[in-house]
């Protein structure tokens, strides 16, 4: 048989732990040990987390400016590429055009439009002419034809909805990346000012200014001109 022996804890130690375990936690020095002095305050906590909220939320506008800059970029960079592309296939169907009629359209006669499009260039403009010739509607003179179109269309954006069967003119322009009609300046019938070697044919770029470009009279562009310094040319070496 075996015997527990209980052992009675003295009165004033058991007291004295009773107190221990029910009083408030009380101040500790201020050279305590670190886990000795507890948690920090509720007022401590929220203000760092106030100071990370705001140095989190000043990162993510960081970097969403960045990224923003950065798709910026590439996108300017996509348009431009994509208006050379474009230019590089009018231009190959001008030099079809030419092999066929014997010379570019002739349009040094009529006007030229904006570049912002604004409701149809005007079938009288240079513009809608280069579309017209270049779609079969005019010969080099401007004279009305039933001829061959030289340009696939699906691979540009118009200014309006082209008819198939349209057998006139139509109020028509080729547009860039940017929303604006290409410009074409080329002589006219029996003028001797034209002294440039060939057409002119370009897009005003990404800030749309038509500038000082080509004058109709003689076809010289002034490369140089702060306007003209991101239009982008078809023929320019």
């Amino acid at each position: 048989m075996s015997f527990r022996i209980r052992r009675k804890i003295p009165f004033a130690l058991s007291r004295k732990l009773t107190f221990i375990a029910v009083s408030p936690m009380l101040p500790l020095p201020a050279n305590a040990p670190a886990f000795r002095r507890g948690v920090r305050s509720v007022a401590s906590i929220r203000g760092f987390t106030l100071i990370e909220l705001l140095t989190v939320i000043a990162i993510i506008g960081l970097l969403a400016a960045m990224t923003l800059g950065i798709v910026s970029g590439v996108n300017a960079r996509a348009a431009i590429g994509q208006a050379k592309s474009e230019l590089a296939t009018l231009a190959q169907a001008l030099e079809s055009y030419k092999r066929q009629y014997g010379d570019y359209p002739q349009t040094g006669a009529f006007s030229q439009s904006t570049a912002a499009v604004a409701g149809g260039p005007g079938t009288a403009t240079a513009e809608a002419k280069f579309f017209n010739a270049l779609t079969g509607k005019l010969g080099p003179a401007m004279a009305s034809i039933k001829g061959r179109n030289f340009i696939e269309l699906a691979k540009f954006t118009l200014e309006a909805p082209y008819s198939e069967t349209a057998t006139t003119e139509q109020d028509n322009a080729f547009l860039d990346p940017w929303g604006r009609r290409y410009h074409y300046y080329y002589r006219s019938t029996g003028t001797t000012s034209w002294t440039a070697p060939t057409y002119v044919l370009y897009s005003c770029g990404p800030d749309g200014d038509k500038g000082d470009t080509a004058p109709a009279a003689t076809g010289i562009v002034d490369y140089t001109a702060s306007n003209n310094s991101d239009n982008i040319y078809a023929n320019k070496n």
